[in-house]
């Protein structure tokens, strides 16, 4: 018994969804091999420079930890690689490369410019920093250089952006032991703080040294600094391994699996921190799996163990209880048209080019079968009706607005056509909003129609607000992500088809030149009707 409770309570989904981000162990750490260049954008940087650059490229060698850092205007790929040719021609083109996943660093643009450089790019699982940590880090030390700047000199940051990076790159790195200068050149450069000791010491000019002897040091030293670089770097990064697997434990997921994804964004006090569940499809690595995220923008979605949980589902035990004796009658389904269409033709249905001669004909059949679904003129359902919650507020009459004679005629032939169809009628209640004409879109034949439209602003302020929830447009195109085919209907005035409840047909109430008259059904414009047609 004690096992089903707990499996009961781990299994419950709202738990899962709105537990702690550090409930589940993080996977151990694994060094990264030596990339050729890993690179990020930083900015923008407020307030531009006088040259207009608020963005900078950082760019920094994995063997060498030397690091570059472009000021742009824009993060253009043209601009991004622009810079990146003027940086490689400098020292040397890459083998690999690594960058975040930026719109820019993805673009069609630059993966041209990889192949046609016989580069391999490579992006970092997204919202995992950590994989491109190097850069991350020189990131935060150069905008810390920045903002340490004299204040009438933060203007001009990108002049003494040489100036920062010659500080940083002569100083030994922690992890390697040697300075960014010192490995790339084989020797310690002439900076700042060399001059100073030569003024001081007035050193004696030291001998000639023949180029030959001076080739054959250089590359004794530059041997020399590598293979210290290396066991320094390794043993670093053994350390930083050996204090972060203490709590560290090797999570794997099967395909088929189905898991949890944690929210890249802190959500607000009632939002849950993690949604799915989504099936595994592939494991890529140790610690990234390839997770079908079923949205249309992103189906497929290479994410790291850490952001993952496992999904503990719940079996649900289903008893029936009958009694054979006795049958239950089935109750027949709402008919939603309670009055049939006046006109079912499809023979007007215009189909795509794209469509096969068979396809067509197979549209044509399926439409003809259900023809009656096809009207220029509104059904009505009796399922529902819509009312106008006033409480206890005077009736509302506003005027009519002046209009021009063109304006009035066009009015006065929209209402015969709504009293031919029923949905107005003559009214003489104390209720009153005024009509306006909106335009609507040309036509492809050059002409331009208007949309009757009533001014309800009056009585959307003394109305009662319906609370019932809107569908979000963004969820209702994830759940398309995975369809291969997508149809759209659109009603025959949908709001027309839902009849107002009797004691609101009196606040619907408009007035025009030639007479007063109310909606029998829900006209556009008023303030819970989008809540009464979700809900119908």
């Amino acid at each position: 018994m004690s096992q089903k409770v707990k499996e009961f309570c781990v299994s419950c989904a709202t738990c899962q969804a709105s537990g702690k981000t550090g409930g589940h162990p993080k996977a151990p750490l694994i060094p990264l091999p030596v990339v050729g260049v890993p690179f990020e954008r930083v900015g923008p940087l407020e307030p531009p420079t006088a040259s207009g650059n608020q963005y900078i490229l950082a760019v920094v060698a994995h063997a060498t930890r030397y690091p570059e850092a472009i000021p742009l205007r824009s993060t253009t790929a043209p601009a991004v690689a622009k810079a990146l040719i003027g940086i490689f021609t400098r020292v040397r083109f890459p083998k690999e490369v690594v960058s975040d996943r930026d719109t820019n660093f993805m673009s069609a643009y630059l993966k041209h410019m990889w192949n046609e450089c016989g580069v391999t790019y490579k992006f970092t699982t997204p919202y995992h920093p950590q994989t491109n940590g190097l850069v991350e880090r020189f990131n935060k030390t150069l905008k810390g250089m920045i903002m340490g700047l004299p204040e009438k000199l933060k203007r001009r940051w990108d002049v003494l952006l040489p100036c920062l990076l010659f500080a940083y790159r002569e100083v030994p790195q922690k992890g390697v032991g040697f300075s960014p200068f010192e490995i790339l050149f084989g020797h310690p450069v002439r900076g700042p703080l060399a001059l100073v000791k030569e003024g001081w010491e007035r050193p004696l000019h030291e001998p000639k040294q023949d180029i030959v002897d001076y080739v054959l040091g250089l590359r004794s030293r530059m041997a020399e600094y590598m293979e210290k670089a290396s066991k320094n770097l390794e043993a670093s990064q053994q350390l930083q391994k050996m204090w972060y697997d203490q709590k560290a434990a090797m999570v794997e997921f099967q395909p088929g699996q189905k898991v949890w994804v944690l929210e890249p964004v802190a959500p607000r006090a009632l939002q849950d921190r993690w949604s799915g569940s989504y099936p595994v499809l592939e494991r890529k690595s140790q610690v990234t799996y390839l997770v079908d995220l079923g949205t249309s923008r992103t189906p497929k979605r290479v994410i790291h163990v850490n952001r993952l949980k496992l999904f503990h589902d719940r079996d649900v035990n289903l008893l029936i209880v009958t009694d054979e004796d006795q049958e239950a009658e089935s109750e027949p389904l709402p008919d939603l048209l309670s009055t049939d269409p006046k006109d079912g033709s499809v023979d007007g249905v215009i189909y795509s080019d794209t469509l096969s001669d068979q396809q067509q004909s197979d549209c044509m059949n399926v439409l003809q079968q259900f023809a009656k679904l096809f009207s220029l003129t509104p059904g009505q359902t009796h399922l529902c009706t819509h009312d106008v919650d006033t409480g206890d507020s005077m009736p509302v009459k506003n005027n009519i607005f002046r209009q021009s004679d063109q304006v009035k005629e066009s009015i006065k032939v929209e209402v015969h056509k709504m009293l031919e169809l029923g949905v107005i009628e003559h009214s003489d209640n104390p209720w009153a909003s005024p009509v306006v004409l909106v335009p609507k879109p040309h036509t492809k034949d050059g002409k331009r129609e208007m949309r009757f439209c009533v001014d309800y602003r009056g009585l959307i302020s003394v109305t009662k607000t319906d609370a019932h929830p809107i569908p979000r447009a963004d969820e209702l195109i994830d759940k398309l992500g995975a369809a291969r085919y997508l149809s759209t209907f659109d009603l025959t005035a949908g709001y027309w088809q839902i009849k107002m409840a009797p004691g609101a047909k009196e606040k619907t109430a408009f007035s025009t030149p030639d007479g007063h008259y109310q909606f029998t059904v829900m006209p556009f414009g008023l303030k819970n009707a989008p809540a009464t047609f979700k809900g119908w």
